[in-house]
């Protein structure tokens, strides 16, 4: 379980280059200690992760993204989950089970980060490490109530 009403949850590989962008933005943002925040970093979203939405106010996905070419905040609600592939399971997939089987956040948002290099490693690329910076930003604002510059 969380302890805010604030929950930012990174996920993606530490093994595949950019893909670790939403992890290492939320690993930076758990650094900063902000009242009310908690942070978790996974390799992805599971199932399980719906206990940890309860009762936030706001939650915060922070991933990689390929078809995104700058960092981007977007407005996410809950959609009916598909449970038959996998165990990994898609944002919006979960919080709607959060809301089945407690209570969802009020609001959450997906950040995504611009990525491109996803070999094996565990460096991040030149442009995506400016990214994550400014993802942090973007994330510190939305966690502190207010609306991070477009």
């Amino acid at each position: 379980m969380h302890g805010g009403d604030v929950l930012v949850i990174g996920y993606g590989s530490e093994l595949r280059g950019d893909d670790a962008a939403g992890r290492r933005a939320a690993e930076a943002v758990a650094a900063r200690e902000l009242p009310g925040v908690s942070v978790l970093s996974v390799p992805q979203l599971m199932p399980e992760i719906a206990a940890d939405l309860a009762g936030c106010r706001l939650a915060i996905f922070v991933d990689a993204s390929v078809v995104d070419e700058a960092v981007e905040v977007r407005p996410l609600a809950p959609a009916s989950p598909d449970w038959r592939l996998t165990h990994h399971v898609a944002p919006s997939s979960l919080l709607a089970l959060a809301a089945a089987v407690a209570s969802a956040p009020a609001n959450a948002v997906v950040v995504t980060i611009p990525a491109s290099n996803f070999q094996l490693g565990t460096a991040l690329s030149a442009t995506t490490t400016v990214a994550v910076s400014e993802a942090v930003d973007r994330i510190v604002d939305l966690c502190h109530g207010r609306t991070p510059a477009s």
